[in-house]
């Protein structure tokens, strides 16, 4: 089993993505795995360890690489025997994640759990989160180079709400996208009753990500399933997603201005498996870097640039 993949562009150019791997999803030999594709090179690295408790499944990684080189690697250890015991833990890398120093765990608190990247604003470190116990998200944020982390309101929708992904638009002002759910639903539940259900959500902040506006719903469908959202160098917006609102496939890509008028659409999979969970990332020479789950069997990798997503335009979504 491989799953939850997530992507970061180191200082160098190499792009690093790290995921969870084990016999299956929490089990107790689960590790974060990570593997390293450096600039110019074809092939990416063997994979290595990067975290592991013994006797505890480890899940959720997220990396957020700081201005001084350092490398923070955000994850979750599985106290008892799901995701609704899981405890938030920070660990620190000085040398691009070939070492590291000990877990740090950043709160107690059953249940917290990450998946998207962190927004950096001026002296402001944003971390979205969620929780599993409650299917609610919030914000962890730190002003002080993450010595202390607070949390902003709750965001709550009708049928649960997790995996919050945010970018930063021109004006200043925060864009979240939501993934649905239904509370203890499992994988693949939400209420099909409700209108509202199995599409995206979104939320607004303008002061920085202390407030966040009340949900309100997209007209994007969703299983139920990880998705991102990124904000391209040309200020397009780039949202990796199932479109479905039931499968887990097929996995696409949409691009839209800041007005979320999302025009052009690419299926990089599709067929009756489950293509999962994508994380995206731009290297400086523009081009867009993704990693995704493959039949919960491997990490699948894939690159392609604005101007190929922009050949096939859609009707808006």
């Amino acid at each position: 089993m491989a799953h939850c993949s997530t992507l970061t562009v180191l200082p160098d150019g190499s792009l690093l993505t790290a995921w969870f791997a084990g016999a299956y999803e929490t089990a107790p030999d689960v590790a974060i795995l990570a593997a390293r594709r450096r600039p110019g090179d074809e092939r990416w690295s063997e994979p290595w360890i990067i975290a592991a408790v013994p006797g505890h499944s480890l899940g959720q990684p997220l990396f957020l690489v700081r201005l001084s080189g350092e490398l923070w690697l955000f994850f979750d250890v599985i106290m008892g025997r799901d995701w609704t015991s899981a405890q938030p833990f920070l660990q620190r890398s000085s040398d691009e994640g070939q070492t590291w120093d000990k877990p740090v765990q950043l709160r107690d608190d059953p249940g917290f759990m990450f998946r998207s990247r962190p927004i950096l604003l001026p002296g402001r470190i944003i971390v979205p989160v969620y929780s599993e116990k409650n299917w609610q998200s919030r914000m962890m944020i730190s002003d002080d180079e993450g010595k202390s982390w607070r949390l902003t309101a709750l965001m709550e929708t009708p049928q649960g709400n997790i995996h919050p992904t945010a970018v930063l638009r021109a004006d200043g002002s925060l864009l979240a996208y939501l993934r649905t759910g239904c509370r203890g639903s499992g994988a693949q539940g939400y209420l099909k009753t409700d209108h509202k259900a199995g599409v995206i959500w979104r939320s607004e902040s303008f002061d920085g990500g202390d407030t966040w506006t009340d949900p309100t719903p997209t007209t994007i469908p969703n299983p139920n399933a990880g998705i991102d959202l990124l904000k391209l160098h040309s200020g397009a917006l780039l949202l990796a997603f199932n479109n479905s609102d039931s499968k887990r496939t097929p996995l696409c890509v949409a691009l839209a201005g800041e007005d979320e008028r999302w025009r052009w659409l690419r299926t990089l999979e599709d067929g009756p498996f489950e293509f999962s969970y994508p994380t995206v990332a731009q290297t400086a020479d523009s081009v867009i870097h993704m990693v995704y789950t493959y039949r919960r069997e491997h990490i699948h990798y894939a690159s392609f640039t604005e101007g190929w997503l922009r050949e096939t335009e859609v009707p808006m979504l």
